[in-house]
């Protein structure tokens, strides 16, 4: 009884106001800027006395101080982040008079720039690991899950300093601490002009997929660099939130720069007084992971791609024949053995070099599309499955090879189902394997499911086994020799008891 009843009204009228009043930007980057306005609902113009700035060192505000405000309507202003480093804790005062300030308040924590060069003599290595866990059944089969949505992704760097830079660089890794700001030097990208203070678009000689999703990229040029964000990418043009605010020169280079934390550990070597080697890993920070969006232009087979990626034969390809097998060997020295399955489970060991970022990327796509390590894809084995021993003229399901062991078609797991048929023109035939029987003159006829017509052995490269096939790991760790040239090893393995002949 006898309360004053509060309205809209009560809070709007005669009030002033800031939007927003607070704004926690987390983990912000050299260079960030953040908006707000100020306006008043009163009736009359109020004055603005002045602005009282608190945690302010490396942190300017851009509007106006004082004078007069009208009556709705709403003055901008602007807080740079040029300056600022570790904790950011800033808040703007405003004075309208006795009793009637007002307050902005913005928090956050700088993250430490990287800009030093890496040294290429040590290659540096990108880990990208999306955590799956294998559940193998007792005859071999297996059910994979994801953990996580996001891969897990490291880098490994090698500095090499010397002189003035060796102590200055040793006390910036001994003393810092929390997020910092980490380039991709091995993805980087080379200008096609240019930059000019003042600029707002670059203009690079070509786009990257790392670089074409990045909010922040580096502009590095000897000694000299530059932390940019990025408003959009199109083309070869990037479009910048800020303009620069340096010069560079068309031999400059723009690196993609992430979020992320220094191991726990980190090693140095001193090889002289004057000269140290920093050995460095680098977790990107998970939740602000920025990928490219994958490009899926595979070939399909049966509603599953086909790995399309040839092996460098200048490295050895190794195969392992893990047998599924069940052995009791009491005290008493009585042995039994048993297979769980006919024929053994193939394990495919093979190094793939890529000779430009382009190649390495659509490595990368493909591992994302099959989910890191669970998706089912279509493997070349690195040998022949077998030969014609004869022309096929008219339309027929059966093909007559030479003697290759595929009779024990039916009696194991080990062969290839499928059999990829390359011919010289450039045309590759995909043909499933029913059955296999033997010829009395000791040749092999091979019954497919798919019919064949005017097939001559001297248009046939060779036909290679098709197997159904898995990653055996979900880590893919990339070795740089250089921006353009990069190598990985990966097992692949065979998997059993998979239909591998789906009607599509």
């Amino acid at each position: 009884m006898n309360q004053i009843a509060l309205s809209f009204g009560t809070f709007f009228f005669d009030n002033v106001f800031l939007t927003p009043p607070v704004i926690d930007a987390g983990i912000v980057v050299p260079g960030a800027e953040f908006s707000f306005e100020l306006w008043h609902s009163s009736t009359d113009a109020k004055t603005l006395a002045g602005v009282t700035e608190s945690g302010a060192f490396g942190v300017e505000l851009n509007g106006v101080t004082s004078g007069i405000l009208y009556s709705f309507t709403s003055m901008a202003y602007g807080v740079s982040l040029s300056q600022a480093n570790g904790l950011i804790d800033y808040t703007a005062s405003f004075d309208f008079g006795t009793g009637s300030a007002y307050s902005f308040n913005l928090t956050g924590s700088m993250a430490l720039v990287m800009p030093e060069r890496i040294d290429w003599a040590t290659r540096p290595e990108m880990s990208i690991q999306y955590l799956t866990e294998v559940i193998e059944s007792f005859d071999g089969t297996e059910q994979r899950i994801a953990l996580r949505d996001t891969p897990r992704v490291a880098l490994n760097y090698m500095y090499s300093m010397t002189d003035e830079q060796q102590y200055r660089f040793d006390n910036k890794i001994a003393t810092s601490s929390g997020s910092m700001l980490v380039p991709l030097w091995p993805l980087q990208c080379g200008l096609a002009r240019g930059i000019y203070t003042g600029d707002a678009c670059i203009n690079l000689a070509e786009v990257l997929a790392h670089l074409a999703s990045s909010e922040t990229i580096l502009v590095s040029e000897y000694d000299r660099y530059e932390i940019l964000s990025v408003e959009s990418v199109a083309g070869q043009v990037i479009t910048l939130k800020n303009m620069a605010k340096n010069d560079f020169s068309e031999s400059a280079i723009v690196v993609p720069v992430r979020i992320a934390y220094p191991a726990d550990e980190s090693n140095s070597t001193s090889l002289l007084r004057s000269f140290d080697q920093h050995s460095i890993t680098f977790d990107l920070d998970e939740a602000q992971i920025h990928k490219p969006t994958p490009v899926d232009d595979f070939d399909y087979l049966d509603s599953r791609p086909i790995f399309p990626f040839h092996p460098d034969w200048s490295n050895d390809i190794t195969t392992k024949y893990s047998r599924l097998r069940e052995t009791h060997d009491p005290l008493i020295g009585v042995r039994s053995r048993y297979e769980r399955i006919n024929g053994s489970v193939k394990i495919l060991s093979q190094t793939f070099r890529f000779f430009s970022e382009q190649e390495r990327q659509r490595f990368e796509d493909f591992a994302e599309l099959m989910n890191g390590a669970q998706g089912e894809f279509y493997a070349s084995g690195p040998g022949q499955a077998f030969e014609l021993s004869e022309d096929i003229v008219v339309p027929t399901y059966k093909f007559k090879i030479k003697s290759s062991g595929y009779t024990n078609f039916a009696n194991s797991n080990s062969l290839a189902q499928i059999a990829a048929i390359k011919l010289y023109n450039g045309t590759t035939i995909y043909r499933t394997i029913l059955s296999a029987t033997t010829n009395p003159d000791g040749t092999e006829t091979i019954t497919t499911k798919e019919l064949t017509n005017n097939l001559k052995t001297s248009d046939i490269e060779t036909i290679i086994p098709l197997y159904l096939a898995r990653f055996d790991s979900d880590e893919f760790r990339y070795i740089f020799d250089t921006n353009e040239v990069s190598t990985i090893t990966k097992n692949i393995r065979q998997l059993l008891y998979a239909d591998t002949a789906i009607d599509t």
